[in-house]
């Protein structure tokens, strides 16, 4: 195989892989920021819903038990309420860690911009394509874990 054959090869199993790296980080990188938010919002929220009947008092729970016509005092609901946001930020903050997202969206986004400059400077002709099949095995390797 010629030399300027390898390197059209090469460039084509480089174009390949990007798509591929493109199509897991089009998903991934919205579930890692939904379940960022998720964790952030329903955080806040539980410390909202706890802080509300802490500072108001006797008085506040009262006068949201009248508010919203309740049968049972209203710091109940609240704290209901409170837990579910605890635990909604809890998941969230669990599935973000057990699945590796954030460690593999990296991976993903170096392994990207690997694959850019080694198309790069095969297109320029500045590597050899002995050496640029190597790093590019590297990135595969790399990779090789990702969900794609």
């Amino acid at each position: 195989m010629t030399d300027t054959a390898r390197r059209e090869n090469l460039e084509s199993q480089i174009r390949q892989t990007r798509a591929q790296v493109d199509a897991f980080l089009s998903g991934a990188r919205p579930r890692k920021r939904r379940l960022v938010n998720t964790t952030i919002v329903a955080g806040t929220l539980a410390a909202v819903l706890t802080a509300a009947p802490a500072a108001g008092g006797e008085a506040f729970t009262t006068w949201l038990t009248a508010a919203l016509q309740l049968p049972a005092p209203s710091w109940r609901l609240l704290c209901v309420a409170a837990s579910l946001c605890s635990i909604t930020s809890a998941m969230a903050t669990q599935l973000l860690k057990s699945n590796s997202l954030e460690e593999n969206v990296s991976r993903a986004q170096r392994c990207r911009a690997k694959l850019d400059t080694l198309e790069m400077a095969l297109t320029i002709g500045q590597l050899d394509a002995s050496y640029a099949s190597e790093q590019y095995f590297q990135c595969v390797e790399e990779t090789s874990l990702l969900t794609m």
